[in-house]
C-alpha cells in the first residue's frame, strides 16, 4: 500500500490511475494538435472536437448538406478532421485541376481504408494503388470498349424489357409503384447478366440464393453501420478487429459462394463449353492473346476509351488472376448497382414532376426509333441527344456519390496552402453541382444547362459525377448506356406521373450517396 494525499492506494490502483492521465494528456495533446493543424498550413476551416474531429457535424446534417454549408462558410477550400483523419475539402476549379488532372502523378492514388482490405475489396480498382492499379486498370479496360459495350448492349436490353414487363403489370393495374424497388432489380439483373456471367430476374425471384449472396456484398453508410463508422473513426483499431476475425463486414459464406460460382464460370469459358458477350468472356479472351502474345498496345483500346496514359499499355500484355476478376464483378456491383437505380429513379421523378421536359424526351425517343425500324439498341440511343442532357442534369442535381477523393503522394502547395504528404483531399460533388455562381437556381430542373453552348461555357471541373482525368469512374459509359437503354425502352410505351405519395422536393439523406430521405412513388401510364 502507498499514501498518496492522505490516502492509501494500492500499487494496481496508482498504475491504473497513471494510465488514465497519461491517456487523457495523450487525448489533449492531439485534441490541440489539430485544432491548429490546418492554420499551419494556412487552411481556413471548423475546429475540431476530441477523438471525432468534425465527424458530428457530418452525422447532424449528412454528407452533402454539411460539406455545402461549410463551402460556403469557410470558402472554396477548407480543412477539417473526419474523427482522427485531416480532410482538405475543395471546389476551387483551379485546383480540382491540378488534383484531378495536371498534377495527377501527386494525386494518383485514393483513400485506402485498411480494415477494407480483404477479399474481394483488397482489389477492388478503386482502392489499389500506384503500380498495381496501372496494371488493373489497363488490362480492365479492354472490357469496355465500344465494340465490347456495343455487345454487351444485348444483354442490357434483355434486362430492360424484362423490367418493362413488370412496369407494365402496374400501369395495366393503374397502381403505384416504388422506383427503387424497380430499378434496383434491373441494375442487379444488368450487373449479373453483364459483369457476372448469368442471368436473373431479381425482381421475381427476391429470395434467389445468388442475389441474397450478392446483397450480402454490401457496406450502409458511415452515418448508418456502426461498423462503418468504427471504421471511419477509429481506423486502426478497425483495422486491428478485421485482422483477428473479430469485426465481419461481409459474411464468408457469400464470398465463397460467390467465388466459386466465378470460377465455374470462367473454367466453363476456357473450355469453350459455354460463351456470353460480357465482362468474364472478355478477361477470358484477353488472357488467352496474353498467353499467344497477340497483344496489340496500339489497338486495344480506342480514343475514346484511353483515359489512362499511353506510356502504360505495356501492362496490357499482363493477365488479371481469377480472384482480381472476381474482385472486379464485385465491385461493379457495389459501385454500380445502387448508384444506376437510383439515378433512374431520380430521373422518373424529375420527368413526373415536369410533364412538359417529359413530352420532349418522348417526341425524341419516338423520331429517333421511328428512323430506326422501332429498334432500340446501342446506335439508336447514342442519337437521343435531349436524353443526355437529361441525365446529365440529373446527376448535376444528384451525384450518384456525393464526393469523391485523392491522397497526396507528396508535400503541394497552392496559393499559400499547403497540402501536405498523406493528406487526403476531398471534392464535394454536391456542393460544387449546387454552386449558384456554376449553376445559377440550383434547385430548379434545366436540362439546357447541357445542351453544347451551355456546356461549353463551364470548367470542365464544374461537373465531375464520374470524376475526371486518369482516375475517373472507368464504368462510366458502361452506366450511361444502361441508363439510356432502359430510359429509351420506358419512354416509348410509357410516361411518368406524379400522385397523392410523390414527395413535393427531394432530400436526400445522411448517407454519401444520393439517396432520397423517403420512397420516391410514382404512377406510370401506358401510351398506347
Amino acid at each position: 500500500m502507498i499514501e498518496l494525499f492522505g490516502c492509501h492506494l494500492s500499487t494496481s490502483w496508482i498504475l491504473i490511475y497513471t494510465s488514465l492521465i497519461l491517456l487523457a494528456t495523450s487525448i489533449i495533446k492531439k485534441w490541440l494538435d489539430k485544432r491548429s493543424h490546418f492554420a499551419r498550413l494556412n487552411i481556413p476551416g471548423p475546429k475540431p472536437l476530441p477523438i471525432i474531429g468534425n465527424f458530428n457535424l457530418i452525422v447532424k446534417h449528412g454528407l452533402a448538406y454539411n460539406d455545402l454549408m461549410m463551402i460556403q462558410k469557410y470558402g472554396k477550400t477548407l480543412g477539417y478532421f473526419q474523427g482522427s483523419t485531416a480532410v482538405v475539402e475543395t471546389t476551387d476549379l483551379n485546383l480540382l485541376k491540378s488534383v484531378l488532372i495536371k498534377d495527377f502523378g501527386v494525386f494518383t492514388n485514393r483513400r485506402r481504408i485498411e480494415a477494407l482490405m480483404f477479399e474481394p475489396y483488397d482489389h477492388f480498382l478503386s482502392l489499389i494503388q500506384d503500380e498495381e492499379w496501372k496494371r488493373i486498370r489497363a488490362v480492365l479496360s479492354t472490357s469496355f470498349t465500344s465494340g465490347k459495350l456495343k455487345s454487351m448492349s444485348k444483354l442490357m436490353m434483355e434486362c430492360s424489357n424484362q423490367l418493362n414487363n413488370h412496369l407494365k403489370k402496374v400501369a395495366d393495374q393503374d397502381a403505384t409503384f416504388n422506383g427503387r424497388d424497380y430499378f434496383e432489380g434491373l441494375t442487379l439483373d444488368v450487373i449479373c447478366s453483364c459483369c457476372f456471367g448469368f442471368s436473373v430476374d431479381s425482381i421475381n425471384e427476391p429470395n434467389n440464393e445468388i442475389i441474397k449472396h450478392l446483397k450480402n456484398l454490401f457496406l450502409d453508410s458511415m452515418t448508418k453501420d456502426p461498423r462503418f463508422m468504427l471504421i471511419i473513426l477509429f481506423p486502426k483499431l478497425a483495422t486491428f478487429l478485421q485482422k483477428k476475425n473479430m469485426l465481419e463486414l461481409i459474411p464468408k459464406s457469400s464470398i465463397t459462394f460467390l467465388k466459386t460460382r466465378t470460377f465455374t464460370i470462367m473454367q466453363r469459358r476456357k473450355d469453350k463449353s459455354e460463351y456470353r458477350d460480357d465482362f468474364i468472356q472478355s478477361m477470358v479472351e484477353h488472357e488467352k492473346n496474353v498467353e499467344n502474345n497477340t497483344i496489340n498496345e496500339q489497338n486495344s483500346s480506342d480514343d475514346e476509351d484511353a483515359k489512362w496514359n499511353h506510356k502504360d499499355a505495356r501492362y496490357l500484355k499482363k493477365r488479371l488472376t481469377t480472384a482480381e476478376i472476381f474482385s472486379q464483378a464485385a465491385m461493379f456491383l457495389i459501385a454500380g448497382m445502387e448508384t444506376t437505380a437510383t439515378t433512374l429513379n431520380l430521373i422518373a421523378y424529375n420527368l413526373a414532376k415536369h410533364q412538359d421536359i417529359q413530352q420532349r424526351l418522348i417526341d425524341e425517343v419516338d423520331r429517333v426509333l421511328k428512323n430506326h425500324n422501332e429498334e432500340i439498341n446501342y446506335e439508336t440511343v447514342k442519337e437521343m441527344n435531349y436524353m443526355r442532357m437529361v441525365i446529365d442534369e440529373t446527376l448535376r442535381m444528384f451525384p450518384a456519390a456525393v464526393r469523391l477523393d485523392r491522397v497526396a503522394g507528396e508535400d503541394f502547395e497552392y496559393e499559400g496552402m499547403k497540402i501536405e504528404k498523406g493528406q487526403m483531399v476531398v471534392v464535394p460533388l454536391w456542393a460544387l453541382h449546387h454552386d449558384p455562381n456554376l449553376y445559377p437556381e440550383p434547385e430548379k430542373f434545366d436540362p439546357e444547362r447541357f445542351n453544347e453552348k451551355n456546356k461549353q461555357k463551364r470548367d470542365a471541373n464544374a461537373y465531375l459525377p464520374f470524376g475526371n482525368g486518369p482516375r475517373n469512374c472507368l464504368g462510366m459509359r458502361f452506366a450511361i448506356l444502361e441508363i439510356k437503354l432502359a430510359l429509351a425502352n420506358i419512354m416509348a410505351n410509357f410516361r411518368f406521373e406524379t400522385c397523392d405519395k410523390t414527395p413535393g422536393k427531394i432530400e436526400i439523406d445522411s448517407t454519401g450517396f444520393a439517396r432520397p430521405k423517403i420512397p420516391v412513388i410514382l404512377k406510370i401510364k401506358n401510351r398506347f
